[in-house]
């Protein structure tokens, strides 16, 4: 028992509401994000990536937060090729998808860090890519940036089957919160 044992409880709790929540056919994707840095969401969102591969569930990790990208560093993958490299036409996505050594479970890095982030989240080539990724994966999990800092997440929150909004315990004023949860649904994310 003790700690360990009563995160990976939490995170098999999580990983069943987000199944359940979800009664959408095909591929679902869930995009994590929080109200600001710091606050556990890439924790988060690794953990359940593993949960739901070790649940025989083919995952894909998505790191959307090309201004401060950690996924690479959680997986002990390489930054690049990645997303952003792959929306800009530099890299196929075959060649920017990696195995993570979790069985199920690919990492798809941010990719170089670009100026645009925002416009490049926002294109019709970051729609064309979820769809294409929906026929590869049963699960996509996109770590976006924190709501309040940028406005990436707002712009990608409606293109995901559901949002999971991380909120660091004693960090986060629920005003601040509550307001990060509003830019979302004005943003139609689905929670």
């Amino acid at each position: 028992s003790g700690a360990p044992a009563t995160f990976a409880e939490a995170i098999r709790a999580i990983r069943t509401a987000v199944i359940f929540s979800s009664a959408a056919e095909g591929a679902r994707s869930v995009l994590v994000t929080s109200t600001a840095p710091h606050e556990g969401k890439t924790l988060v969102s690794s953990n359940l990536a593993c949960a739901l591969a070790q649940s025989d569930q083919r995952t894909l990790i998505v790191d959307g937060d090309m201004r401060r990208p950690r996924v690479h560093e959680v997986f002990k993958s390489p930054q690049e090729p990645g997303l952003s490299n792959v929306l800009v036409g530099t890299s196929e996505l075959h060649e920017a998808i990696r195995a993570t050594g979790i069985p199920n479970l690919y990492i798809l890095a941010a990719g170089h860090m670009p100026p645009n982030p925002a416009e490049l989240l926002g294109s019709n080539k970051y729609a064309e890519l979820l769809s294409d990724l929906r026929h590869q994966f049963d699960w996509i999990i996109v770590d976006a940036p924190p709501v309040m800092a940028v406005t990436d997440a707002c712009v990608i929150a409606h293109r995901a089957t559901g949002v999971l909004f991380v909120v660091g315990a004693e960090m986060t004023a629920r005003r601040t919160a509550t307001f990060a949860l509003e830019q979302l649904r004005a943003a139609k994310g689905h929670f």
